[in-house]
């Protein structure tokens, strides 16, 4: 059997973001979502979720890019002048060079997981921006967060597919050495992880090739649907393709490529 989560990230980064992975929830395939408790958009998401109770959602743990929920000058290794690290390869070699507390990263991440509670968000999964959680170094802490709060799934798999550029490579090997503790420590995690090569412009194209080589399993795929790709491209100038894969991910054709392939759309509460 060949099951699929479908999870749309960033919700909650901005008001474009939220209305694409609404649309593709209520008009396409996209059946899980996650949430970032940092973004400037959340309280717009958290409005957009209660016009889809069916959604299932993570949280989108957050330790680049945004300001940190966590009190001003309470993170002065993680956050010093406010923000967090700009991206994860700056997260990774402050880390390498022990610039970074670990409990200020706990500190951050439970406020973020108390923030999406608090909204009355019921998470069934943890994953972060630019997937930073499966680094060694903060696995244990995800880990730590998800049992705090009740979480039973994290992103992970044992199997990255396909495999090509080096965050893909990178990201794969944490994730190989991760999925093991993540399920000694009680915690669920798909099989498969498909489309990190593909993040920012998965199109038809390239989601139907996907979709042909799924592999037996629970496979989750990451997409980031939006609608309005110059607004968000003007707080985040990563050169994704939002509205392409929004299309994507409402195609009837795609829809048409599951039936036939027999692959059974699921969520992270089926795992």
């Amino acid at each position: 059997m060949r099951r699929l989560i479908v999870c749309a990230d960033d919700m909650g980064l901005h008001p474009g973001i939220n209305a694409g992975i609404l649309r593709c929830y209520e008009q396409g395939i996209v059946r899980s979502a996650s949430i970032s408790p940092s973004g400037v958009a959340f309280d717009d998401a958290c409005r957009s979720l209660a016009r889809a109770p069916g959604l299932d959602v993570g949280i989108h743990l957050t330790l680049v890019g945004e300001a940190p929920v966590s009190a001003p000058g309470s993170l002065p290794t993680l956050a010093p002048e406010g923000r967090l690290p700009e991206d994860y390869a700056v997260l990774f070699r402050r880390l390498l060079m022990r610039r970074i507390r670990e409990e200020e990263v706990e500190r951050e991440l439970l406020a973020q997981a108390a923030r999406a509670r608090d909204a009355g968000i019921e998470a069934s999964h943890l994953d972060s921006h630019q997937h930073v959680h499966l680094h060694p170094a903060l696995l244990p802490v995800t880990i730590r967060v998800a049992q705090r709060f009740g979480v039973r799934a994290l992103r992970a798999a044992s199997r990255v597919m396909p495999m090509t550029g080096m965050k893909p490579a990178l990201i794969s090997l944490f994730a190989r050495r991760g999925v093991t503790r993540i399920r000694r420590a009680g915690l669920r995690t798909p099989d498969v992880f498909v489309g990190l090569a593909d993040t920012g412009r998965l199109d038809e194209a390239r989601l139907l090739r996907l979709l042909g080589r799924l592999p037996a399993g629970t496979s989750e795929l990451v997409c980031h649907p939006g609608s309005g790709d110059a607004a968000i491209a003007s707080a985040y100038p990563w050169g994704f393709r939002w509205d392409a894969e929004a299309a994507a991910l409402t195609s009837p054709v795609v829809r048409e490529a599951l039936a036939r392939e027999r692959i059974q759309l699921v969520t992270y509460k089926d795992l």
